[in-house]
């Protein structure tokens, strides 16, 4: 395993440029690239890309689980994910239940690659996806407000 520390935030990164970690897995292990950063109003930003699939499953499930350990509002950006295999549902179910548990507002935004499985296997009612990261940010900040639950 490979680790990058301080990698740099994408240009329109609301979050700025203080990246709080960065981690990679490198392409003997498939390419997974996590990095989280504060954003906006105290929520935290958790940007992946790469590919989720079955070399990389195992990281993608732990860096949720420590995002959730912060008790913090956050945004899951997948935007940059090109690949998500359908056993990446399963963890964000399993992530879903957890922040609902913990009245955790959050939220996931990504594109086709991660849209499309989710719509597909039924998963929408459980999983908050936004088609964008100010969508995603707008219905975090509101739920944090409301004290509620985002999902």
């Amino acid at each position: 395993m490979r680790s990058v520390l301080n990698a740099p935030p994408r240009p329109h990164d609301r979050a700025g440029n203080s990246t709080l970690f960065s981690w990679a897995v490198g392409p003997d292990h498939g390419r997974l690239v996590v990095a989280c950063a504060p954003g906006p109003d105290g929520v935290l930003v958790v940007r992946i890309s790469g590919d989720i699939d079955v070399t990389t499953l195992a990281s993608f499930g732990s860096h949720l689980d420590e995002a959730i350990d912060e008790r913090l509002p956050f945004v899951l950006d997948l935007t940059d994910v090109q690949f998500c295999c359908a056993s990446a549902l399963s963890i964000l179910g399993v992530m879903a239940a957890r922040a609902r548990r913990l009245a955790l507002p959050w939220a996931v935004t990504g594109n086709n690659s991660v849209r499309r499985p989710l719509t597909a296997m039924g998963m929408a009612d459980r999983i908050p996806f936004c088609s964008d990261l100010d969508d995603a940010f707008g219905l975090v900040t509101t739920e944090f407000r409301l004290g509620g639950r985002s999902a």
